[in-house]
């Protein structure tokens, strides 16, 4: 039991270090949220940090001349870093650290300036509207200011250059896997890999400043005209949003977000109206992608589950196969 626990100590103390390597690493959003902080601290700002993990934005908050700030973190590993980062940038008189759930801490309605990074690859898929909402409705001052303001999710046709045939370098056909993969979304790392065949289109924007309550994430739809659908065989999904007034941000072009890729076959057809549909759930996403011109309508749909259907019917056939010849007496 206690090798177990120290795995699980590692693993996590592991994943926790690399992931804050990389949100700290990304120069885009590192700056954009430092102007944002910019442009909106005073002397007299009161500011809360949710969801702090390093809490790099509570202490450049205090670096930046606020009064007073809180971080608000939950997992009880980063608590002390916090505090011996503050105290390494001369803030810890200012800045104070709260473990617990941003949901749930109780904190005065004090603050003038409430900053949160709780934004997934999918935007929606890290809480940021019910903690924004719970934000003001607790702790945000009547006129206070939320960064970010809005979130949107957008999507674009577009080619993916995905790796070579596989398996690489070995002489077998495994063509049934690479169409079970197109079934897999995948996290878009190598910008270069992708090109937007078409203006980006929003499926989905919340203005944090004023929602009330999480959006509905079925059938969220996009279209564009098409003359030519030969170079199609994806839609990238990425977020955006707007910080402050002036300062906004795509995480198309950051380093720590990645894009969604949301792999198609390739249309017979070569023009006319494409439609994306793409519905999220917390286990699970579902995508369709629709051509129709006046001669047809094509239709594709995918989904990790859809996968799963596949795989768990052949199953079930080849063990129904097993089971008929054993009663046959027949040797497969």
């Amino acid at each position: 039991m206690e090798n177990n626990a120290q795995a699980r100590l590692y693993d996590h103390v592991n994943q926790l270090l690399a992931g804050h390597e990389k949100l700290l690493s990304d120069g885009n959003r590192n700056r954009l949220f430092y102007q944002a902080l910019k442009n909106s601290i005073t002397s007299e700002s009161c500011v809360l940090d949710i969801g702090s993990g390093t809490g790099v934005w509570a202490i450049a908050a205090a670096c930046l001349g606020a009064r007073r700030v809180v971080a608000v973190e939950q997992d009880q590993l980063l608590i002390g870093l916090i505090k011996a980062l503050a105290q390494a940038n001369g803030v810890a008189n200012r800045v104070e650290v709260v473990q617990g759930d941003a949901l749930q801490v109780e904190l005065s309605r004090e603050f003038d300036i409430v900053i949160s990074e709780t934004i997934g690859h999918l935007v929606f898929d890290e809480q940021i509207v019910p903690i924004m909402i719970a934000a003001r409705e607790r702790f945000l001052k009547p006129d206070g200011v939320l960064i970010p303001q809005t979130v949107s999710l957008v999507a674009a046709p577009a080619h993916f250059e995905s790796q070579r045939k596989l398996p690489a370098d070995i002489p077998v056909e495994y063509g049934y896997f690479e169409s079970l993969l197109l079934n897999h979304p995948v996290g878009l790392t190598d910008r270069t890999k992708l090109k937007i065949m078409r203006e980006p289109q929003e499926l989905i924007r919340s203005d944090l400043t004023g929602i009330k309550s999480s959006p509905d994430l079925n059938n969220l739809a996009a279209r564009w005209e098409v003359q030519e659908t030969n170079q199609i065989n994806c839609f990238a999904v990425w977020a955006e949003m707007t910080l402050t007034p002036g300062v906004r941000l795509e995480t198309l072009n950051t380093s720590s977000w990645s894009p969604m890729i949301y792999r198609i076959s390739r249309f017979k057809q070569e023009q006319g109206t494409l439609e994306f549909k793409l519905t999220l759930t917390s286990i699970c996403n579902y995508w369709t992608a629709i051509l129709t011109n006046d001669q047809s309508r094509e239709a594709q749909s995918y989904s990790p589950a859809s996968a799963a259907t596949v795989l768990l019917a052949r199953m079930r056939t080849d063990l129904d196969l097993l089971n008929h010849s054993q009663r046959i007496g027949v040797t497969l």
